[in-house]
């Protein structure tokens, strides 16, 4: 789907709908919403007045105009409460609008800029989170249907005033490019785990700048480590996990040189488990199939370095991903067995289904040492325990360094994409002392979230490190917050929005 931004009056475009949008409560219809009105008799005035449209939170009004304008359709959505709109409710009020479109089997809408002239609000900003939507919107994973459904072709945002319409392409540009970055890393975690295995993965990352331009795709680099190169670094966790697959594991590098050359990276590590069935410690049957979004961290993070390559975020990131499957067989590593990992440190297994943190500590440890970067951040779907604290509205955070947790909390503020610290006090540390290695990698049923954050920071070593727990907001069950059901893309846009500060380094050099 195209995605452009056009100057003129909405009411003058030529597409097969018009959006425009309205506040709940609104005792007046202003600006391009009042005009269409005016236009066509008032009757969206009339559809208030008797009760049919009230403005709440993704609301739409649908109407065919006799008159007036040159759509021969007009959707209005509504925007909730004024006091309480944010950027991200611009995001949100897509998705109606698209579903709209899709069962009317229309191929262009055009759309007012929602929110652009809300004091407070840049125009910018606000054609940003519009855009974004309207990407994330059009996702559809339909790789396997044999009729494919109806998609919009082209999605235009209409800015008639010629002082903004600079800021509203700028906006609208931001928003595009990240949400076709998130979709990409959507549709890996969308794919059934038999087509995305370990090599797989590796593959679909060595085309992470496919489609980008020349310039910014010139600066991305891939290497991938298959078993001879994680035996020779003693990547003990990767291969642990691994070895019970006969897919073999990989651990893949991918880099973006967008910022001076030699200058500190930012390294992005990624939980690439593409399938887990917990190994010997076997999951319950119910909810299994869900496991091939394991992956969604690796996606994520890989996601996230597109997306930067395609804004020319002048930043050098290294994205690294251990993938594995996690798989019972003859050749499995068992409860019991004691690894060594790539630092050196060894870990006690009690559970096989604890194996996340496992290959992520090795993949932290080839980060710091690569790369030394001024700051590392792990993404992952990691304990089932996250979900049951948080739910599926905020990530679970955590990390060793004050400054660098607040500017994550600041950049889930700018982004929309909510996350929640959690603390790492030495105790919790307690319970993941093992009585014959130095860790064991789990700490018993007591916040589990937690005991695992504790597992990773043994990993860090003074690095600057946080740690996203994804596992309740990677994949949406029910449709919320302006995302269908299936895989969020999270935490790509909050990952962005903390790159793209140039102050990260000041923080962390």
């Amino acid at each position: 789907m195209r995605i452009e931004c056009i100057p003129g009056d909405i009411r003058a475009v030529k597409s097969d709908m018009i959006v425009v949008s309205l506040f709940e409560g609104a005792k007046r219809l202003d600006g391009a919403t009042g005009e269409v009105d005016a236009a066509v008799g008032g009757a969206l005035s009339e559809a208030i007045n008797a009760g049919d449209f009230k403005g709440k939170a993704s609301e739409t009004y649908f109407f065919r105009p006799s008159k007036g304008i040159a759509a021969p359709r007009v959707l209005v959505v509504g925007l909730g409460r004024k006091e309480k709109f944010t950027p991200d409710i611009a995001r949100q009020v897509a998705l109606p609008v698209f579903k709209a479109a899709r069962r009317m089997k229309l191929s262009s809408v055009a759309s007012i800029v929602h929110g652009v002239w809300i004091d407070g609000f840049s125009p910018e900003t606000a054609a940003c989170f519009s855009a974004l939507g309207a990407a994330l919107s059009s996702f559809e994973y339909d790789r396997f249907k044999e009729d494919k459904g109806h998609r919009v072709s082209r999605f235009l945002f209409v800015e008639r005033d010629a002082k903004t319409l600079p800021l509203v392409r700028a906006g609208v540009i931001r928003g595009e490019r990240m949400g076709e970055a998130i979709n990409w890393g959507r549709e890996l975690v969308a794919t059934p785990s038999a087509h995305l295995r370990p090599n797989d993965l590796a593959k679909a990352a060595k085309k992470v700048g496919a489609g980008l331009p020349l310039r910014e795709a010139s600066k991305i680099r891939v290497r991938v480590l298959g078993v001879p190169e994680l035996e020779a670094s003693g990547a003990g966790g990767i291969l642990a996990v691994g070895k019970g697959s006969q897919a073999p594991p990989r651990l893949i590098a991918a880099e973006y040189r967008g910022g001076p050359p030699g200058g500190k990276w930012v390294a992005l590590v990624g939980k690439g488990v593409t399938f887990d069935t917990g190994g010997i410690s076997l999951k319950k049957p119910e909810g299994m199939d869900k496991m091939k979004y394991d992956m969604a961290g690796a996606a994520a993070v890989l996601a996230t370095l597109r997306a930067c390559a395609a804004l020319g975020i002048r930043r050098n990131i290294a994205a690294v991903v251990p993938a594995v499957e996690n798989m019972p067989s003859g050749t499995a590593f068992r409860p019991g067995d004691v690894l060594r990992l790539m630092s050196g440190k060894t870990a006690e297994i009690l559970s096989t289904d604890a194996e996340g943190r496992l290959i992520l500590a090795d993949a932290l440890t080839y980060a710091r040492e690569k790369y030394k970067p001024e700051a590392m951040v792990d993404v992952a779907t990691l304990t089932g325990a996250c979900t049951v604290a948080l739910g599926s509205v905020n990530m679970g955070i955590m990390g060793n360094d004050g400054a660098l947790i607040a500017r994550i909390k600041q950049a889930s503020a700018s982004s929309g994409e909510k996350a929640w610290e959690l603390p790492l006090h030495e105790e919790y540390s307690e319970q993941i002392r093992s009585d014959i290695a130095d860790l064991k990698n789990t700490g018993g049923p007591e916040a589990g979230t937690i005991t695992a954050g504790c597992f990773l920071k043994e990993f860090a070593e003074g690095t600057p490190w946080a740690h996203f727990d994804i596992a309740g907001t990677a994949w949406i069950d029910k449709e919320k917050r302006g995302y269908a059901p299936g895989p969020s893309g999270a935490p790509v846009r909050l990952l962005v929005e903390f790159l793209s500060n140039p102050t990260v380094g000041d923080h962390y050099g």
